[in-house]
């Protein structure tokens, strides 16, 4: 009879391990993703307003380049050959100099252990 409560009990015990264990995987699933939602919603109004000073100092740079060339349109015509390029350089390194370092960093902030 004692070794049936016995058993019993270690059964309970690994039940209430298990179900710990359960609880404890969603706690550190739910922290990461807070975590990674976070950074993101933090970076999107930074990033809008990052796009709208590149705008406005583009348009300033055209004009007064137009001011200067006393033309309507060689301003703008030099602006966008200067985001043409920055493209260009842009899709040359993309895949070294940007994917790469962004999965490292994601692969890092999923596998970092925060303490709960």
């Amino acid at each position: 009879m004692e070794e049936q409560s016995k058993i019993e009990e270690t059964v309970d015990n690994v039940k209430d391990y298990l179900s710990t264990r359960y609880e404890l995987t969603i706690l550190k699933g739910a922290d990461k993703i807070s975590h990674i939602g976070s950074n993101v919603l933090s970076f999107i109004p930074l990033f809008f307003l990052t796009a709208l000073t590149i705008v406005l100092l583009s348009f300033a740079l055209a004009l007064y380049l137009n001011m200067t060339m006393e033309s309507s349109y060689a301003g703008f015509l030099i602006v966008g050959c200067i985001y043409f390029v920055v493209l260009l350089v842009y899709l040359m390194i993309r895949k070294s100099g940007v994917a790469k370092p962004l999965r490292n960093k994601i692969i890092h902030e999923l596998f970092k252990t925060h303490n709960l």
